[in-house]
């Protein structure tokens, strides 16, 4: 669209996305006489906020406008982030829901902030006789441009560039560039995603020169032949030239094509001939007005397609990329500009349902990413992207979907790099349209097929894909994400077709419209893939046999979302990866997602700490929701991270960890068989047993090892060892663990809350001494509660001379009672022990996973990981041996007169055990909401378990823990471990 004067309804006209902007155009730079005509405006503008639109200040843009009461920003950021306005983040529910009575396309104006941005800058002289642009990287959400006091341009789409000409309106000296952001607009009806919602100059902003004749687009169509040795290179160009030139004057190129060593393997003058490739070279029937196009410039090819071989194919093992050199020459012969570009030679296909690359199966070992930053949000810059590439690669993650909009370009750089694929997803979210709680209402669902928004989707498709098309890393576009179906819909996916046939396309909202009265047949032709999120295992396999009664043949099956990695989740993900070797149309997943959005903050005792949704005072909210990624919002990596960088790897290395595992493991439980029966037989040696029995107390010792067994507190509450106390008060059953984010999601800790009351106020029912001589004393207490009739549990404690004391607890289940969260003995140190050493598998393990840890020697300081929100967490299964080590004031010298650390061992007596080493109780974590909510650690909570349940990991808002992993009741289950007396 174009106008000369600014109108306010724009905000609210969906058809008015853009005004006077350029059109989409590839990500490429380009040099002029060996230099790079460009020049960043990032770092402080002036800046004024306004909290509603009629409070802003209406003419800042005029030359001699009075800024005096304007401050300072930094761009890029957002404005929240910086001293403005209100930091919120909602899931699926618009961020004005119970707030302002709204329908699409209105905003309402008492509650939509304005940021007014100004910036003076100098132009380098030597771009005094070419055309100068800007480009904004990315504003949210919409906002208006004038350059020294003129009208340039409006533009929507947060999350694509909006390049503007300022040529007619610059003049020597200094310039002013004023920018008007509005918080919401028609265009925020589009923009739903589960973030936290931020608006401003939060992308670069640089303005560019461009030369008379110009390169305003390059698609370096880069195919690779079915023999996977020959590469095919079909340039198309768009090129301006300057005004009045002749349609005959055309210019040429020279290429230059060098392998990824920088062999050059193709070296040629081309020339361009007029009109586009006989691939891509049509729009596609979307039904729009018109679609831009870069004024005085015209579409050109070469006249001959280019040859490479033998050519290097590009794919994830081997992401080899070849430069591109393009020398563009005018009519005369002089060379006024070139650019470079790497490219990769690849060939995406659907082949018998199943998705390949080169000719191979391709399989998504993928992540959702948003991108994230606890200090600036989504102003993320080039070291963020890095450090999350150098994750994404040291865990075998092999692809990643941008969810849920275009990311930055130099992160498609990087995945050209590092061989990582991409979904590349447009801008586009209208979830809280057409779900409310969970319920399908498509009643007032946007765009569906309502023609008024399909020229503002058509845009954010083809800005994605113009800027997008070179890069090798892209295999498949998508339409955006939970926005239902829809006739607009499908218009942005044929739009994609018919603009490249090369790349298949993604979209999972069609799913959600089976059964429903509003499905349309013909909206199954949208997405390439059967895409789909949080789909059960059991459901994946039905789809993959055809049995769930799909319509259509079976396309290849994407989990676009699955794995919710809220908190202390991810158990089960051998259950999907499986699944992969059964079924080759199984495409594979992206697990949602991989960092937490959190932001650093001060809570109300001053402190520095990861905030949530809900945190910031805003409301609505929802809350926790926004920490669900496989790495901290720090970028430290959650635990569950060794289970991905497990099934993630290929089988080869899977098979041999499996072995190292397994292996070391059986060696271990030899050797510790082999010491237990040297203990046996010295033990023949070993004195007897010293045996006190008092009114209210038994004592036993067993040389070094003194127990203390109390009738008062119904079990030992004494245990020493070289003269170091180890209990704070008598062990006790564990039934209960913190709820973890999927429990409350599911049900379950509502479900199974009898087992925390049984857990806080356990019964003793009976004890008594069962056996009592001198070489051997056994004590049992029994406990009950009468939160769980008939269930009942037993420890004995059995100290045999030379031996130790051998600790079973039992659990004796009875019928009608809800699962069981755990089952254990849970004790406390009198104080915080200094570090637990354990053999066993590395990592916090859970039965649904622990197949990613090595089986080994390790140690740690108790601690509680830095889950948002405290839940269960640090639990160990498969172990085998466990230390206590050191004890304030109980370091005792030894020969040589150094201190050493007192330590406490126990050793598994018939099979591996479980435990958890924790500065804080179950009941503390259960009742805290930040990790500063934790009382500061006076004991170590050390529970040894008989039986855990699963953490699962299919959502965190329905599913449970699958069954093999969940605890019946009436079910019987045992622990035994040996504490050593040296």
């Amino acid at each position: 669209m174009h106008a000369t004067a600014p109108s306010l309804s724009w905000l609210t006209e969906p058809a008015v996305f853009e005004v006077n902007r350029l059109p989409a155009h590839s990500d490429h730079h380009w040099r002029v006489g060996g230099r790079e005509l460009a020049q960043t405006l990032d770092g402080a503008w002036r800046f004024f906020y306004s909290p509603r639109i009629a409070d802003r200040p209406s003419d800042f843009w005029r030359p001699d406008a009075d800024l005096s009461d304007f401050g300072t920003i930094t761009v890029p950021g957002h404005i929240e982030l910086q001293g403005y306005g209100q930091i919120q983040y909602v899931n699926t529910q618009y961020p004005w829901d119970g707030l302002s009575a709204l329908r699409p396309p209105e905003i309402d104006a008492d509650r939509t902030a304005v940021g007014s941005y100004v910036r003076d800058f100098e132009l380098d002289p030597a771009w005094a006789d070419m055309r100068t642009c800007v480009s904004f990287q990315g504003v949210e959400r919409a906002f208006y441009l004038w350059c020294n006091g003129s009208f340039v341009g409006y533009a929507e789409d947060s999350f694509t560039p909006s390049d503007f000409d300022l040529t007619p309106y610059l003049h020597p000296g200094t310039n002013r560039l004023a920018v008007e952001v509005y918080q919401h607009a028609s265009a925020s009806w589009l923009e739903d995603q589960d973030m936290f919602r931020f608006f401003g100059i939060f992308r670069p902003v640089v303005l560019y020169a461009k030369p008379a004749w110009h390169i305003e687009d390059l698609w370096l169509r880069a195919e690779l032949d079915q023999d996977n040795a020959t590469g095919t290179l079909r340039p198309r160009l768009v090129i301006s030239a300057p005004e009045g030139t002749p349609a005959d004057a055309l210019p040429h190129a020279h290429i230059t094509v060098a392998d990824p060593t920088g062999t050059v393997e193709l070296a040629r003058s081309c020339e361009l001939v007029a009109g586009a490739n006989d691939v891509g070279e049509e729009e596609a029937d979307v039904e729009v007005d018109e679609l831009p196009t870069h004024p005085g410039a015209r579409t050109f090819r070469t006249a001959e397609e280019l040859r490479i071989e033998p050519v290097q194919c590009w794919s994830h093992d081997a992401p080899a990329l070849y430069t591109v050199t393009l020398a563009l020459y005018d009519p005369s012969g002089t060379e006024v500009e070139s650019v470079s570009y790497r490219i990769g030679f690849r060939r995406v296909e659907i082949i018998d349902g199943v998705l390949t690359l080169n000719g191979d199966r391709l399989f998504f070992r993928g992540v959702n990413r948003h991108e994230w930053s606890p200090t600036a949000g989504r102003a993320i810059g080039i070291d963020d992207m890095r450090r999350a590439m150098e994750t994404i690669t040291r865990n075998n993650i092999n692809a990643v979907r941008t969810s849920h909009y275009p990311n930055q370009t130099p992160w498609y750089d990087l995945c050209d790099e590092h061989g990582i694929y991409l979904i590349d997803e447009a801008n586009l979210e209208t979830h809280g349209s057409w779900q409310k709680l969970g319920r399908v209402d498509p009643t007032w669902n946007i765009p569906g097929s309502d023609p008024i928004w399909l020229p503002a989707v058509i845009d954010r498709a083809r800005s994605m894909f113009e800027r997008d098309k070179n890069h090798a890393s892209v295999v498949m576009w998508s339409c955006g994400n939970e926005s239902f179906a829809g006739e607009v819909i499908a218009a942005m996916s044929r739009y994609f077709h018919a603009s490249d046939p090369s790349r298949p396309v993604h979209y999972e909202g069609v799913f959600p419209t089976r059964g429903h009265e509003s499905h349309r047949a013909a909206w199954e032709e949208i997405s390439d893939v059967e895409s789909r999120m949080y789909a059960s295992p059991a459901e994946v396999r039905a789809y993959l046999e055809g049995t769930d009664g799909t319509p259509g043949p079976r396309k290849p099956f994407v989990l676009c979302e699955y794995m919710h990695d809220m908190g202390n989740s991810l158990g089960g993900m051998e259950d999907y990866l499986r699944l992969g070797a059964e079924f080759p149309q199984f495409a594979g997943g992206f697990i949602w997602d991989f960092m937490d959005q959190a932001l650093w903050r001060r809570d109300a005792l001053g402190r520095r700490a990861l905030g949530y949704g809900g945190d910031f005072g805003e409301r609505p909210s929802d809350y926790a929701f926004s920490g669900d990624g496989i790495v901290f919002a720090d970028g430290t990596e959650k635990p569950a991270m060794q289970e991905v960088h497990y099934w993630y790897a290929n089988e080869a290395t899977r098979a041999a960890h499996d072995a190292q595992r397994d292996g070391a493991a059986e060696e271990n439980a030899r050797r510790l068989a082999e010491r237990a029966a040297e203990r046996r037989t010295a033990s023949d040696l070993a004195g007897d047993l010293v045996v006190v029995e008092g009114d209210v107390n038994l004592g036993v010792r067993d040389g070094e090892l003194e127990v203390l067994f109390s009738w008062a507190e119904h079990g030992p509450v004494s245990i020493k060892l070289n003269g170091t106390e180890w209990l704070y008060r008598a062990p006790r059953p564990a039934f209960w663990r913190a709820a973890t984010e999927n429990d409350r999601g599911c049900g379950f800790a509502e479900r199974a809350s009898a087992w925390l009351a049984a857990d806080a106020n356990p019964r003793c029912i009976d004890q008594q001494i069962e056996e009592r001589g001198p070489r051997r004393v056994s004590v049992c207490y029994r406990f009950a509660s009468d939160a769980v009739p008939g269930a009942e549990a037993s420890f004995r404690y059995t100290v045999e001379a030379g031996c130790g004391m051998l600790v079973e607890a039992e659990y004796h289940g009875a019928p009608g009672l809800p699962e069981l969260p755990c089952f254990g003995l849970r004790l406390a140190t009198p104080a915080p022990v200094r570090e637990v050493v354990w053999t066993g598998l590395s990592g916090e393990t859970y039965p649904d996973r622990w197949r990613g840890g090595r089986f080994g020697r390790w140690s740690e300081e108790p601690h509680v990981p830095p889950y948002l929100v405290p839940q269960e967490c640090g639990c160990h299964v498969r172990t085998q041996e466990l230390e206590l080590v050191g004890m304030p004031g109980s370091e005792r010298c030894d020969r040589g007169g150094a201190g050493a650390a007192a330590r406490l061992r126990a050793v598994m007596e018939e099979v591996p055990f479980s435990f958890s080493a924790l500065p804080v109780s179950a009941l503390e974590l259960e009742t805290a909401d930040h990790r500063e909510d934790l009382p500061k650690s006076t004991h170590t909570h050390v529970t040894l378990y008989g039986a855990m349940r699963g953490v699962g990991g299919i959502d965190s808002w329905g599913s449970d823990v699958t069954e093999p992993y969940r605890l019946s009741s009436a079910a019987d289950y045992r622990l035994a471990v040996r504490v050593l007396r040296s």
